[in-house]
């Protein structure tokens, strides 16, 4: 009993002691846990904690006008398995996400390239779990894992909204049940050679399915613990040749990152002639680069991301994304990022008499950072033929959210 009575009265002084810290300059709103959390993270275990919320509005076109509310809570612990075990190079991560609310692309504006990056079934689900390994230039990383954490992304496009900044169309909506991504993970292998601290390698290989269903049912892998290969799911995979010049910038100069590669799904995939066709393919080519600098990471970038699927079998034949962003462009407002944004989707121009070309967005956005554990961040979208429909008027969306890391 008294070294419980002992434990309390510890406890709570670590919690005084961080009641009294300033919170607006605190990474974390939930503080330091009285020494702990940076004890732990000495001895290689990091906690992650983060809750967004967002509203977004669709004021015109669209299937309809209207208002949703969306929430997305997500954990990890981190551990660099050399401080804890001694194994040396290693790592491993197991994290959690929470995904709530209803979808403003599903309700209101009936898009494909889908207005929020958030948009997810509900549900709280095992996310990532994953083991990396370090020899030499070579590493590994197998488990549960998402391909586009390290496949596609864009060094400048990560403030934009819109889903399509993020995965891209020409992968997501080509390939079966938008492939191992954000909101889903699957088991895969990732293999990364770098050659300088700049030129690397890589290659990926993945379960075919993440949902676990063709149909495209979300309830089977709802809480990401159905684990099932083969049974016809088929395996995609990505390959990646890049140069990042933001590993070996001195902070002075205007770096750039250019990445070339490939996609690739095993399943069989309807074609829009009524037959089926083995496997779907596509190519892609993204770079960024910073512009004009004012100091540190402040100053203009751009981005700009073409890649391609098989024509006869793929929703969309090529997609564009492209765009700039801002760090510190206020005075004052150094943390700030300011983006516009353009994305161009081609579809196959055979697939339906309804769809007759493209669908295409413009999205202006500006994240203002509060604190450095909150952030703000309004956002407008146009998006022009939602789903490539012409009976669709153009959608005007107003969005608004807000970050929290704990």
């Amino acid at each position: 009993m008294g070294k419980i009575i002992t434990s309390m009265i510890c406890l709570c002084g670590a919690f005084t002691l961080t009641a009294q810290e300033n919170i607006w300059d605190r990474e974390q709103l939930s503080g330091d846990w009285g020494g702990k959390r940076s004890a732990w993270a000495t001895e290689g275990y990091k906690f992650s904690f983060s809750y967004d919320v967002e509203v977004f509005r669709n004021a015109s076109g669209g299937t309809s006008k209207g208002t949703v509310i969306a929430g997305l809570g997500y954990g990890a612990l981190d551990i660099d398995l050399e401080k804890a075990t001694g194994w040396s190079r290693a790592d491993f991560r197991i994290s959690t996400l929470w995904t709530h609310g209803a979808s403003p692309t599903e309700n209101y504006v009936g898009d494909e390239l889908t207005i929020s990056n958030m948009d997810a079934y509900d549900g709280l689900r095992l996310y990532e779990m994953w083991i990396d390994k370090s020899f030499g230039k070579n590493s590994v990383r197998f488990g549960n894992l998402l391909a586009d954490e390290e496949f596609v992304g864009t060094e400048y496009g990560g403030v934009f909204l819109n889903a399509a900044f993020g995965q891209p169309a020409f992968w997501s909506a080509n390939t079966l049940n938008t492939g191992p991504a954000f909101n889903v993970t699957t088991l895969g292998f990732r293999y990364r050679r770098n050659f300088t601290d700049a030129w690397y390698a890589q290659a990926g290989v993945y379960d075919g399915d993440t949902f676990d269903s063709a149909g495209g049912d979300a309830t089977i892998n709802q809480h990401g613990t159905h684990f099932e290969l083969g049974n016809g799911q088929g395996w995609t995979s990505l390959y990646e040749l890049g140069y990042n010049g933001f590993n070996t910038e001195d902070g002075t100069g205007l770096p750039g990152w250019y990445r070339v590669g490939a996609w690739h799904h095993s399943a069989s995939f309807a074609k829009h002639d009524g037959t089926n066709g083995e496997g779907n393919w596509g190519l892609y080519g993204i770079a960024d680069k910073m512009l004009w600098r004012e100091e540190g990471d402040q100053g203009l970038g751009t981005f700009i991301r073409l890649g391609t699927g098989q024509r006869d079998r793929s929703r969309f034949h090529w997609v564009l994304d492209t765009g700039l962003s801002y760090t510190g462009l206020l005075p004052g407002r150094d943390d700030d990022v300011a983006g516009l944004g353009f994305v161009y989707a081609k579809h196959a121009g055979d697939i339906t008499d309804a769809v007759k070309s493209h669908e295409a967005v413009i999205e202006a956005t500006y994240r203002i950072q509060l604190t450095p554990a909150i952030y703000l961040q309004p956002d407008i979208q146009w998006v022009n033929r939602p789903s490539g429909d012409t009976n669709t008027s153009d959608a005007l969306v107003f969005g608004l959210r807000a970050g929290f890391t704990f």
